[in-house]
C-alpha cells in the first residue's frame, strides 16, 4: 500500500510524516532556541533567549520567553499562536523574577489594566485601556507617592516629528539613480530600519523594493539620518523598529530635488 508523506515545518527544522500519523496530542510543546539577534538556532549553544510554545489546542496556548541563564523574561497567552493573536495578560519580567510588566490584551489590543513595577514589586505605574486607547494613568514615585504623570511609550522622532518628518528626511536625501531615470523606473519602496537606543539607524533593509537601483537608492538615503531621538518604554530609551514607504515618479520637467535628472521621490 502506497503512504503519501507529508512535510510539516516546525520551528527546530522541516521533519516528514506519513499523513496516517496522528495529530500531536494536548497540551503540546516546541522549543526555539534564538541568537542574540534573533535568528533561529538549531540547539541551545550560543542562543541567548529559548522559547516556548505550549499549545492547548490547534490554535491557542502560551509562549514563554527563558534567557541564557534560564530566567523567564516574558510570558504571553494567546488564542492564535500561529498568527500571533494575543489574549490575557502579557507579562515580563525582571532577573530576580520579580513581574516588570503586565499589560492585559484583548485581540491584540490593550483592554484592561497596564501595570509596571520597580524590581522590588513596588507599583510604578498604572493605566487603564478601552480598545487600546489609555483610560486612565498615574505614576508612582518608589515610596508609593504618586509623580508627575509621562507616556509609558514615545516613539523615535526627527527634529520633532514623526514618522512623516522621517519620511521627508529621506526623500529629501534621495538621489534618483540615472539608470532609473533611462528605464523610467518608478515604484514605491517600504524600508526597514532601528533607531537604537542611542539614536543611532541601523539594521537598513529592503522590505518591498522596486529595482536595485532604487533600493539602493534609498538605503543611502536612510544611511545620512542623523540628529535623531531615540523612543523610550517608561522613560527609558529603547531600540524601535520603522517601516516606512518611499515613492519614486518621474515628472516631465526638473525639480529642486536632488537627483540626477528629472526624478523626484515622495511620500505619497
Amino acid at each position: 500500500m502506497k503512504t503519501t508523506l507529508v512535510c510539516v515545518g516546525i520551528w527546530l527544522g522541516a521533519v516528514c510524516v506519513g499523513a496516517a500519523q496522528t495529530a500531536p496530542a494536548y497540551p503540546y510543546r516546541t522549543v526555539t532556541y534564538l541568537a542574540p539577534g534573533g535568528a533561529v538556532l538549531p540547539g541551545p549553544e550560543g542562543a541567548k533567549f529559548r522559547k516556548e510554545e505550549v499549545f492547548r489546542d490547534s490554535l491557542s496556548g502560551s509562549v514563554r520567553l527563558y534567557d541564557a541563564a534560564g530566567n523567564l523574561k516574558e510570558s504571553t497567552p494567546y488564542a492564535d499562536i500561529k498568527h500571533q493573536i494575543m489574549l490575557g495578560p502579557h507579562t515580563t519580567f525582571y532577573d530576580n523574577g520579580n513581574v516588570r510588566t503586565k499589560i492585559d490584551f484583548v485581540g491584540n489590543k490593550r483592554q484592561g489594566e497596564l501595570l509596571v513595577y520597580y524590581p522590588e514589586g513596588k507599583l510604578k505605574r498604572k493605566e487603564t485601556y478601552e480598545a487600546d486607547q489609555r483610560k486612565t494613568g498615574e505614576c508612582f514615585a518608589p515610596d508609593g507617592s504618586v509623580v508627575a504623570y509621562f507616556p509609558y511609550e514615545v516613539m523615535p522622532s526627527y527634529k520633532g516629528g514623526g514618522t512623516e518628518a522621517f519620511v521627508r528626511a529621506i526623500q529629501m536625501n534621495v538621489r534618483y539613480p540615472a539608470e532609473a531615470l533611462r528605464a523610467q523606473t518608478q515604484g514605491r519602496v517600504f524600508v526597514a530600519f532601528t533607531v537604537a537606543a542611542s539614536g543611532q539607524v541601523e539594521n537598513i533593509k529592503i522590505v518591498k523594493g522596486v529595482s536595485d537601483a532604487l533600493d539602493a537608492a534609498t538605503i543611502a538615503a536612510v544611511k545620512k539620518l542623523t540628529g535623531v531621538t531615540p523612543g523610550k518604554v517608561d522613560g527609558e530609551p529603547v531600540a524601535v523598529h520603522l517601516t516606512v514607504p518611499i515613492t519614486y515618479t518621474i515628472t516631465a520637467e526638473p525639480t529642486p530635488f536632488r537627483n540626477e535628472g528629472r526624478g523626484m521621490s515622495n511620500p505619497y
